[in-house]
């Protein structure tokens, strides 16, 4: 049998799994700032797809769009846009300076390609 081997005066710290997925990741304070909450990929693609938005449908099919898997924690960030609803990550572009997060917002429908908005077309 596999014994541990930690002494007997070790405690195990129980951790936030958001905050560990998230320092793996690389974004560490991730209950900081304006990006306080988390969610799993499946949930951010579900409440987009009930946007029904040409201008994400036009990003997500890009050649070089890659959506984020269901598992995934993904940030849901205030819009500043609406003020009203949550930028939520649809996943990442390749663009001339690199690869950055794509987000909509779930009530304005601003889609948000790295920290630019897409400019919207004027309604006829």
């Amino acid at each position: 049998m596999l014994e541990s081997r930690r002494e007997s005066g070790e405690d195990w710290e129980a951790g936030d799994p958001a905050r560990a997925a998230a320092s793996a990741r690389g974004d560490v304070g991730c209950d900081d700032g304006p990006f306080a909450d988390m969610e799993p990929g499946w949930r951010a693609v579900r409440s987009l797809m009930q946007l029904r938005s040409d201008d994400l449908l036009a990003v997500m099919l890009r050649p070089s769009f890659r959506p984020v898997r269901d598992l995934d924690l993904v940030r849901v960030a205030p819009c500043p846009y609406c003020k009203d609803g949550g930028l939520r990550t649809a996943g990442s572009v390749r663009v001339r300076k690199g690869r950055v997060t794509v987000r909509a917002c779930d009530t304005c429908a601003t889609v948000d390609i790295g920290e630019t908005p897409l400019p919207r077309a004027p309604s006829a």
